[in-house]
């Protein structure tokens, strides 16, 4: 690593301080803490992405959510170029830069993981990485500190692909590593003419009846329940119906994770819904949200 990359990791980091007493560890959901904590986790993050793309030579993805959590959480997670989860490898990197205590422990740590996986910052491939986060308010800054921590890679642009749910940028990342485009109305093309190809294997002759097509959705007042509204005009074949998709706060009295923590039904749904997964009518609650 040449003195200019390390100066720029430096200058970069010391804006970025960690909080005093708090230890993160990646896991599966990546990192997850009250959004107020996690700055400097995200920027460090933004670096890891970038770093990846080195190593692999490929797109990454860097999703800012914390699903089914509170509104004043937040989280961070990596995307492979597969569209999977960041290989279990890379973890413990994760959990070291995340909680080095000043920028030079930061470097050191970076210089160290660099050799240690032959990643070349002369002579290289492109370095790019998609943002997208969910529609918690603080997404915007957790955003920018992720941008921050990608381009303290020299060379290395972080592309924001938007509000998306946290399969949409999983599937934008695999898509632009075979060479599609990876757009949201790509994204909905794919999944609603896979829909249509499953319909079609349904055998003929099944009794039907007035409740087959329709489908009741609790939207969690997140990002999912907002895509929903847009995609369920693709699904001509379903008649979906979006309850809790922008009227109230994330996840509060609503979502799969309230529902089965409180053992009620969501805002939204009262006494003349009881009956309704009974009669034959699907109802989905917090199943989209990123």
């Amino acid at each position: 690593m040449n003195e200019k990359q390390q100066s720029l990791l430096l200058e970069s980091a010391a804006r970025f301080a960690p909080p005093k007493g708090v230890k993160l560890s990646y896991g599966t959901a990546g990192f997850r803490a009250d959004a107020s904590l996690l700055e400097s986790t995200v920027f460090r993050v933004g670096i890891l992405a970038a770093l990846r793309s080195l190593k692999t030579e490929s797109v990454i993805g860097l999703m800012i959510t914390a699903s089914h959590n509170q509104e004043s959480d937040n989280g961070v997670k990596v995307a492979d170029p597969s569209g999977g989860m960041l290989t279990q490898d890379w973890e413990p990197f994760a959990d070291a830069i995340a909680n080095a205590p000043d920028p030079h422990s930061l470097l050191q740590l970076i210089i160290e993981f660099a050799k240690k996986e032959d990643i070349g910052f002369e002579g290289r491939q492109p370095v790019e990485v998609l943002l997208g986060r969910d529609t918690r308010p603080s997404g915007e800054a957790l955003l920018d500190a992720a941008k921050q921590g990608i381009t303290s890679i020299v060379g290395a642009i972080g592309t924001d692909m938007g509000v998306v749910t946290t399969p949409q940028l999983h599937w934008m990342v695999r898509a632009r590593n075979r060479g599609m485009e990876a757009s949201e109305s790509s994204y909905f093309h794919q999944l609603s003419s896979s829909f249509r190809c499953l319909m079609d294997l349904k055998p003929e002759g099944i009794r039907k009846n007035g409740d087959d097509n329709a489908l009741v959705v609790d939207g969690a007042d997140g990002v999912g329940g907002e895509k929903l509204e847009h995609f369920k005009k693709m699904l001509t074949e379903l008649c979906i119906e979006v309850r809790n998709w922008g009227d109230g706060m994330l996840n509060e009295g609503v979502g799969a994770d309230y529902v089965q923590k409180e053992k009620v039904a969501p805002r939204g749904f009262g006494p003349a819904d009881a009956g309704l997964s009974g009669s034959g009518v699907p109802v989905w609650t917090g199943m989209l949200i990123g």
